[in-house]
């Protein structure tokens, strides 16, 4: 009950603005279509004087359950969004910022190329690895490797998207059905298939691709897009978005990323699919009655045992 009441408190301030899990994502200030620049979502609302650091500059999180922990997706975010606003105001302090983080992926890799995720929160309901956590490391360490030209920061980023393409059977993070090609935020025997962690996935996928031209990666990220396109009317449920495959709803701060991830896949893959939800959802968001049959959708499921998540994981600061 006790964390029941944090996990209230934590929607709360989602819904007022005072989250710092569920900050805004708006399309990123800086980012290309051709280029490893910016970021493509924006982060730098992860930067604020609310992100816990340790002495040296890592953000450190806790779980409603007391759990502190170096959670890598925090990590990353935080080290992308000091990376733009470094590209935006050209100030060495974020530079610097930025690289303690690129250093810690680095240092914090296992062999295999994976950064241990949700097992440092405790969770039992997925496996640690994750896919979205392989993406936006490499995007930190891709962006490291541009802005100083260090081996070590690509051969990182090389070994992580290798182990994020690896098939979950084989214990990585991506589903292959058929042809299909389905990146998994969170890996489990429920195959989720979290839509903002698959996209996040793609980002990442695509940044790699940007810099080396090998054929298999390439192919992959083709596939993953149609895969995508084909899937999303799954994800709909006729007045809001779905976060997952198993009709679990978005929150109102998922919609809305949803919304700007779509955006961005339309405007560098040109997916007509991509377009046509980015308008479907944007209808859905303005309806007052949609937004709020949604919240009620959402506390309920977040509120009530659920054998797919674990709610002891969310994080409180």
């Amino acid at each position: 009950m006790k964390n029941k009441l944090k996990l209230i408190k934590r929607w709360k301030d989602m819904l007022t603005g005072k989250s710092t899990f569920n900050v805004k994502q708006g399309v990123g200030k800086i980012y290309s279509e051709t280029e490893i620049k910016g970021y493509y979502n924006d982060l730098t609302n992860k930067v604020s004087n609310n992100t816990v650091l340790d002495r040296e500059g890592i953000p450190v999180n806790t779980t409603i359950a007391g759990v502190k922990a170096y959670f890598p997706i925090s990590i990353f975010q935080y080290g992308l969004g000091v990376y733009d606003l470094f590209l935006l105001e050209n100030k060495e302090e974020y530079l610097e910022k930025f690289f303690r983080i690129a250093d810690w992926a680095v240092e914090n890799q296992d062999k295999d190329g994976m950064w241990d995720c949700f097992a440092k929160l405790k969770d039992k309901a997925h496996k640690t690895q994750s896919s979205m956590c392989q993406s936006q490391g490499v995007s930190v360490l891709l962006r490291a490797y541009i802005q100083k030209d260090e081996r070590k920061y690509f051969d990182a980023a090389k070994k992580a998207i290798d182990f994020m393409i690896k098939d979950v059977k084989d214990g990585g993070t991506c589903l292959y059905q058929d042809n299909n090609v389905i990146f998994q935020e969170y890996v489990s025997e429920y195959n989720l298939s979290v839509l903002n962690g698959w996209i996040f996935s793609i980002f990442g996928l695509y940044d790699f691709c940007l810099i080396e031209k090998e054929k298999k990666y390439n192919e992959i990220l083709e596939k993953t897009i149609k895969t995508l396109s084909q899937t999303l009317k799954e994800y709909d449920r006729k007045y809001w978005s779905n976060y997952d495959l198993k009709r679990t709803i978005a929150s109102p701060a998922y919609h809305n990323l949803h919304i700007m991830q779509l955006q961005l896949l339309y405007d560098i893959f040109k997916k007509k699919e991509f377009k046509e939800f980015v308008d479907k959802w944007t209808k859905y968001e303005n309806s007052k009655i949609n937004r709020f049959r949604a919240i009620i959708i959402k506390l309920k499921q977040k509120l009530f045992p659920n054998e797919y998540y674990d709610i002891n994981t969310s994080l409180q600061k």
